[in-house]
């Protein structure tokens, strides 16, 4: 019996529901950079997402329960992670009006798009 609520799988054009990221289909399927920029990437707290961030993820999800990126989603699932609308690479920072609730796609695609720019 499932733990946690299913999600809808990760995979490109995939809308199978998954009690992880990806579904039975897709599982495995992550490609070798993916792999290799998780193994050369630096942990989160060295990012700057140590104890400061929880307290404030846990303000900005508590403000708002429903996601509001919504490029990949309709926007009615609620939100599992905080975002820095600013990113702090780019000069962001941790105020409340920096901050937004995002579904974990949406927010994974906000993150690799920000990167893919040079931030």
């Amino acid at each position: 019996m499932p733990t946690r609520a299913l999600t809808i799988c990760r995979a490109p054009g995939c809308s199978a529901l998954a009690q992880g990221s990806y579904c039975p289909r897709h599982a495995g399927r992550r490609t070798l950079a993916a792999r290799e920029y998780d193994q050369r990437r630096e942990s989160s707290v060295k990012r700057g997402y140590g104890r400061r961030h929880q307290r404030w993820g846990k303000m900005i999800l508590a403000r708002t329960p429903l996601y509001k990126i919504a490029a990949l989603c309709d926007g009615t699932a609620p939100s599992m992670e905080a975002d820095h609308i600013i990113p702090l690479s780019r000069g962001g920072d941790w105020s409340m009006e920096n901050g937004q609730g995002a579904c974990q796609r949406c927010h994974s695609w906000k993150t690799r798009k920000e990167q893919a720019e040079g931030g």
